[in-house]
């Protein structure tokens, strides 16, 4: 078995193949790439990071919505507060 391979270029609409050596060498060692990152246990472990790091940037975003929303109450009020001792 020579050194066959395969090579994609992908640009923004499309992709783009070629190949070096024999061409069904190079179609079994894509099949074979092909069920090797089918089989990727890894993709598991980033999958639970990702879900943890978007679960982690949606409360980040919420407590800054939640803290904006309570300056924004308390200078309403604290300025309702000094308007109203001012006309005493």
């Amino acid at each position: 078995m020579s050194k066959s391979t395969y090579h994609i270029k992908e640009t923004k609409n499309s992709y783009s193949f070629s190949y070096s050596g024999d061409l069904k060498e190079a179609l079994e060692k894509a099949r074979k790439d092909l069920q090797k990152e089918k089989e990727n246990t890894d993709i598991a472990h980033w999958e639970w990071i990702r879900k943890k790091a978007v679960s982690a940037i949606l409360a980040h975003e919420k407590k800054v919505a939640r803290i904006k929303a309570f300056i924004k109450c308390a200078e309403q009020n604290l300025k309702e507060s000094e308007a109203g001792n001012g006309n005493i």
